[in-house]
């Protein structure tokens, strides 16, 4: 079993036992993912607003390192930081490339999420909350299919060409003039 840590590791040891591996916190991605888009959906079909909304919570931003897995593969995270992915030797730019990619869409979620609680708890302007609640589904949706692409990737190509072909997928798109219309609500 192969786990690589990028230099930014903060303190994590780049070499670990099996042993090792039962030490993190272990979360299912795809259920958190799951969760949120239902708690979202939930809100959404609530017309007149009165359901209580969820707490923002990102997913890769952990204090304590923690094994987060997508699609059959375990992401070693911290301090928003893909330190490694479990049987895969990736190299540190891979790493960096998967971090950039995943954290700005976590961030992504959370900030829609704020913004709906603080919508909801100030204005409770439905019609606000609505649109809000349609990019951050959005978001969560385009998250999870990132992480899917990842997952394929690393299917079909070895370490070396992975890096190469994470550096040709974009940095995930959400509508640049739609984001800067949510962030004037």
């Amino acid at each position: 079993m192969i786990l690589t840590a990028s230099t930014s590791a903060q303190n994590i040891p780049a070499t670990h036992t099996n042993a090792t591996f039962e030490v993190y916190d272990h979360v299912n991605g795809n259920e958190l993912i799951k969760n949120m888009i239902s708690a979202g959906h939930s809100l959404y079909k609530n017309r007149n607003v009165s359901h209580t909304v969820s707490t923002p919570k990102y997913i890769l931003n952990r204090i304590k390192p923690t094994f987060i897995s997508f699609d059959g593969l375990d992401y070693l995270v911290q301090n928003d930081c893909v330190l490694a992915v479990k049987g895969i030797n990736l190299t540190d730019d891979a790493l960096s490339q998967i971090t950039e990619k995943l954290s700005f869409l976590d961030q992504a979620q959370f900030s829609y999420n704020e913004k709906i609680n603080l919508v909801y708890h100030n204005e409770n302007n439905s019609q606000k909350i609505r649109n809000l609640n349609k990019w951050y589904l959005l978001t969560l949706r385009i998250l999870s299919t990132t992480l899917n692409d990842f997952a394929n990737l690393t299917k079909r190509y070895d370490a070396a060409t992975l890096a190469e072909n994470l550096a040709k997928m974009r940095v995930p798109n959400i509508d640049v003039a739609a984001t800067q219309k949510m962030q004037n609500l």
